[in-house]
């Protein structure tokens, strides 16, 4: 790599030449500056004279005694140290690019994710790639496949499965059971689990389908083995709100392991469902043939942070108020 000089002549240096004059100006020594540069005395010397002709000026003044620098070396020794180090920057960032470390990363996320894996894939995101910076965004999981092939996400942490028509690879790392939400005054709020046909009458708090077929078709399916189809009373789009709806006494809805064990909210309480319960799986999705790096790089994070969890949860038990 050449570096401008100053003059009418356009005069180049080398890198390569700035590394060896450093060397040489902080040894003051062509012998030891000689040895760590692998190069033979005489050779150096020569590079050196080479440096000199090529910038027209002395940068080393040499007695049979000692070596040191001229003025014009001082100056000379500073700006190289400065390029050099800007040069091994440029080097180690085009390095981070390639393997991600610095990058910008777009992640949908599932609303029960929010109480399970993606707080702590944030903080070890944080801790290991602090230059890598994660936008998230909370959506229900079609949304997210929606995004992601349109190229608006590069990452979604969402239900599965997905559609294998929808060209995502996606991986599980996260499968709890679901309970049920009651609100504070319903008449089962006191029972330690709850027999999922015991409310076959009453109303169900749920989000459309459209959003998310695959969990909602879960639900109602249970509903049905269980000898009943569900009542939908209400439909919201987020958790919070669907709460919010339970809390007021529009409903049961059903609720994660994960979301009943970190979430408290005034007037619901969380109960088990004896018997088969549905589960929900959580896991990384990409497009298929993506070369978003950044992603990658989180994507396997993932894995390492949360993988552990899959044969966990399947032997934990629901979370109670």
């Amino acid at each position: 790599m050449a570096v401008p000089g100053i003059g009418d002549e356009g005069i180049a240096v080398d890198l390569d030449d700035l590394r060896l004059f450093a060397v040489v100006a902080d040894e003051l020594h062509f012998g030891r500056a000689a040895a760590r540069l692998h190069l033979s005395q005489p050779g150096l010397s020569y590079r050196v004279k080479a440096l000199e002709a090529a910038l027209g000026y002395q940068v080393l003044a040499r007695t049979r005694r000692d070596v040191r620098l001229t003025a014009a070396g001082e100056v000379l020794l500073a700006g190289a140290h400065r390029l050099l180090g800007e040069a091994s920057r440029i080097v180690d960032d085009g390095g981070r690019v390639a393997r991600g470390e610095l990058a910008t990363v777009r992640v949908g996320f599932v609303g029960t994710a929010l109480y399970s894996a993606l707080p702590a894939v944030v903080r070890a995101a944080r801790e290991r790639y602090p230059a890598l910076q994660i936008r998230v965004e909370e959506r229900k999981t079609a949304d997210q496949v929606r995004l992601l092939r349109l190229g608006l996400l590069d990452l979604g942490l969402l239900h599965l499965p997905v559609d294998p028509r929808a060209g995502l690879t996606a991986t599980p790392v996260l499968e709890e059971p679901v309970g049920i939400a009651l609100p504070a005054g319903h008449r089962l709020a006191g029972a330690e689990a709850i027999d999922l046909a015991d409310l076959a009458h009453d109303a169900f708090v749920l989000f459309p389908r459209e959003l998310e077929p695959q969990t909602y078709d879960r639900y109602t399916d249970a509903c049905v083995a269980a000898g009943f189809a569900p009542r939908i009373a209400h439909e919201a789009t987020g958790l919070q709100t669907i709460l919010a709806l339970v809390a007021a006494g529009s409903g049961v809805a059903f609720v994660a392991r994960s979301v009943a064990g970190a979430l408290v909210r005034s007037g619901v309480v969380c109960r088990s469902l004896t018997g088969p319960a549905p589960r929900l799986v959580t896991g990384p999705a990409r497009l298929v043939g993506s070369e978003h790096s950044g992603a990658a790089l989180l994507h396997d994070l993932i894995l390492e942070t949360c993988g552990n969890q899959l044969d966990r949860s399947l032997e934990e038990e629901f979370v109670l108020d």
